[in-house]
C-alpha cells in the first residue's frame, strides 16, 4: 500500500513542495529570505503605489505665491509607462527564486541587479522621452508660417524657464528596494546550500 501511494503522488504537489525538503534549508530560515521579503515589499510599494515622475510649472513671477496658490504639478506611476507589466513579471520571478531555494537566490540577486539597472534606464528614459516631446511641440510651432521661427524659440525658452521635471518618491524607493534584494539573494548563495543544522545533527 505504501508503494502504491507513493506512486500515486501529484508531480506538482511534488515540484511545489521541494523546497520544503530539499538539500538546501527551506524558504524563510535564513535572513538572506527576510531580506529579499522586506525587497519584495518595498517594490511593490513603488511600482503600485507611488509615482516615479512629476512635472509642474515654475512660479516664475510669484503669482501663485501671492494669491496663496500651490505649483501646478502632476505625478506618474510607473503603470502609465510600457513597463508595467514587466515589472509584474519580475515580481513573480522573485518570489519564485524566494520559494525555490534550488536557485541558491541567484534568482533575486539578479532581479535587485535590474532593479538598480531599471533605476538608471528610467532616468535617462524619461528625460529623453520629455525632451523629445517638447522638440517635437517646437518643431510643429516652427512650421508655422511666417511666425513659426518666432514662435517655435518662444517655446523652447518658455518650457526651459517654467517646466520642472523631477523624479518622485517611487524612483527613490526602488533603490533601497533593489539592494536588499541583492543583499538577500547573496546571502543565500553564501550560506544556504546545506540544511537546516538541527537535520544535520541528527
Amino acid at each position: 500500500m505504501e508503494g502504491t501511494s507513493e506512486s500515486r503522488r501529484n508531480p506538482v504537489i511534488e515540484f511545489l513542495t521541494s523546497p520544503l525538503h530539499g538539500p538546501q534549508a527551506p524558504p524563510m530560515r535564513l535572513i538572506g529570505d527576510w531580506l529579499s521579503v522586506a525587497g519584495v515589499v518595498l517594490y511593490c510599494v513603488s511600482v503600485f503605489a507611488l509615482p516615479w515622475i512629476t512635472v509642474g510649472i515654475k512660479d516664475v513671477f510669484g503669482i501663485g505665491q501671492a494669491l496663496g496658490m500651490g505649483v501646478p504639478e502632476k505625478s506618474y506611476g510607473l503603470f502609465v509607462s510600457p513597463w508595467a507589466w514587466a515589472m509584474v513579471g519580475v515580481l513573480a520571478l522573485i518570489l519564485t527564486g524566494i520559494w525555490f531555494v534550488q536557485t541558491r537566490g541567484a534568482i533575486v540577486l539578479a532581479s535587485g541587479v535590474f532593479c538598480l539597472a531599471f533605476n538608471v534606464l528610467f532616468f535617462i528614459g524619461a528625460w529623453k522621452k520629455i525632451n523629445a516631446i517638447i522638440g517635437d511641440v517646437v518643431n510643429l510651432a516652427r512650421s508655422i508660417p511666417f511666425i513659426g521661427e518666432f514662435l517655435g524659440q518662444a517655446i523652447s525658452e518658455l518650457v526651459k524657464n517654467m517646466l520642472t521635471v523631477h523624479v518622485a518618491p517611487g524612483f527613490w524607493l526602488f533603490i533601497p528596494a533593489g539592494v536588499l534584494l541583492i543583499a538577500g539573494g547573496a546571502l543565500r548563495l553564501a550560506f544556504g546550500s546545506g540544511s537546516s543544522r538541527g537535520e544535520a545533527a541528527a
